[in-house]
């Protein structure tokens, strides 16, 4: 029980005087708070806290402001055993009034110079779960909300394994983590802060990386002594196209990635232009932190291989239900201490991906002969186009390759036939000319015609994303069916003559 919160109590009392977070992105630029001043803070932050409402052992909400009280305000919840539920400050209002409604905490808490502390509800009175240390959503704007309790234990188990994994790739304990990820949800947090609590680790934080501040990437992890990072695939291919080299005289960082399909095109451009190993990590919400972490190959570089896990046990199931012996495909499933409990207030979707014991994930892997698993793709994002069955991020890492394109998402089509086929929904690179058709052309020549897609639409919005850069597939769904004159119900009689829509956002 709060193996967590005790961990950071421990450095406190062992190692006062270390830095635990130094900030060093706008607006809150400057302060290295040590692991003496995070408990300390704590402390102050927890009475104020109990002055205004905050109950113990009831769910609250926290707002994740990327503010210095941010982690001292969750050691105090920890302490009053009053776990937050987590709310990304970019959520749009539906989605935050669905999380609101479906967990009823009552008092919702913002970081700041003061935290603002207000009632949104009643006290219902129920104790908040046991153990708890937040609870965050993986989803919640649909009629079934998946929200998952975070436990003292669950997740020191899983970032034990995550610690164990630092030390075995990088020959020893890192000591300076680089986040250059906002903050918007459990991920972020377990990824970085929890992961430099059981290292003993100071997570610098690092101005949030884009496409503009891209080229000093290197130099900036450089100056600030980093030798362990983490971002999501799509921020990799941000570096890999913007990033200045990287001065080689140095060992360089840990690198790992996760949290989305790695294709072995942005692995490898990655690798073998800045010289480090790129390790592909994988785990979901449900297993608390990372459960695989990649695997070394006999160049010393990183292997699209996710590996084999850490601590949890894994297996694969086909799609007969089958469970895989040996080499093979299917289902990924997990068990293990790291392994959630079920969701929060919905045991209908708990019986659906709990199920004996062992975490469904979704997620297809294949097993080689010498017992490695390789992503497939997710099994809910795949299309069946004639007897064809194509993973939605197949398609998404050979757009993403055209010299124009920033970034893809693939979008379910449904003909009139009910067959199904594949749009795209694209943005460029400033500066790039490629027209939809070109890209149509361009993926009918690399995928076949038979697995690329029927329809190519280009936009200049930013593709939607949820936590840690995932591609929100629901909201990019949307923002295909709102386009002017492109529907994603198609007559079959467009495939083939129409590919490429009909002028719509962004299109050319």
């Amino acid at each position: 029980m709060r193996e967590l919160l005790r961990r950071h109590e421990y450095l406190a009392e062992t190692r006062p005087d270390d830095p635990a977070i130094s900030y060093r992105n706008e607006p809150h630029a400057g302060p290295t708070l040590t692991w003496a001043d995070l408990c300390a803070r704590a402390e102050k932050l927890r009475e104020v806290l109990l002055d205004n409402g905050v109950r113990r052992h009831r769910v609250c909400a926290l707002v994740l402001r990327d503010h210095p009280d941010l982690v001292p305000i969750l050691l105090a919840l920890w302490q009053l055993d009053s776990p937050p539920v987590l709310l990304d400050p970019k959520w749009g209002p539906r989605l935050s009034e669905a999380v609101l409604a479906h967990s009823t905490p009552g008092l919702l808490i913002e970081p700041g110079p003061e935290p603002r502390i207000r009632r949104i509800g009643p006290d219902s009175g129920e104790h908040a779960p046991a153990d708890a240390m937040f609870i965050g959503y993986t989803s919640g704007s649909t009629g079934d909300p998946k929200a998952i309790v975070f436990t003292h234990e669950r997740l020191h188990e899983g970032t034990l394994g995550n610690a164990s994994a630092s030390e075995r790739l990088h020959g020893s304990r890192p000591r300076r983590i680089g986040r250059s990820m906002r903050m918007s949800g459990s991920g972020v947090i377990n990824l970085h802060h929890t992961w430099g609590a059981v290292l003993g680790a100071c997570v610098v934080v690092l101005p949030e990386l884009t496409v503009r501040n891209a080229r000093d990437h290197w130099a900036r992890l450089a100056a600030h002594d980093i030798d362990q990072t983490f971002l999501v695939p799509q921020l990799i291919d941000v570096i890999n196209r913007f990033a200045a080299d990287r001065d080689t005289s140095g060992a360089g960082p840990l690198c790992f990635t996760g949290s989305a399909p790695l294709s072995a095109r942005i692995q490898d451009r990655f690798q073998q232009r800045f010289g480090l190993p790129l390790f592909n990590a994988y785990g979901l919400s449900e297993t608390s932190s990372a459960a695989f972490f990649g695997r070394r190959g006999g160049d010393g570089l990183a292997t699209n291989s996710i590996g084999v896990p850490e601590r949890a046990e894994a297996r694969l199931r086909d799609a007969t239900g089958r469970v895989v012996e040996g080499t093979g495909e299917g289902e990924i499933e997990l068990r293990g201490a790291q392994v959630f409990g079920g969701y929060y207030r919905n045991e209908s979707a708990t019986r659906e991906t709990l199920v004996d014991g062992w975490l469904r994930t979704g997620d297809i892997a294949r097993r080689d002969t010498d017992g490695f698993y390789h992503l497939v793709g997710r099994s809910k994002d795949v299309v069946m186009k004639g007897s064809y069955a194509i993973h939605l991020n197949e398609v998404e890492e050979v757009a993403s390759a055209h010299p124009d394109v920033l970034e893809a998402a693939g979008v379910p089509l449904r003909l009139a036939d009910s067959s199904e086929d594949i749009g795209v929904l694209a943005r460029l690179v400033d500066g790039g000319e490629a027209s939809a058709a070109t890209l149509l052309t361009w993926l009918r020549d690399a995928l076949g015609v038979q697995r690329a897609p029927c329809r190519v639409v280009l936009t200049t919005e930013p593709l939607p994303r949820g936590g840690q850069d995932k591609l929100d597939r629901p909201h990019i769904v949307a923002r295909w069916d709102a386009l002017p004159g492109v529907p994603r119900s198609l007559r079959s009689s467009w495939q083939g003559t129409h590919t490429t829509g009909t002028p719509g956002e962004g299109q050319r």
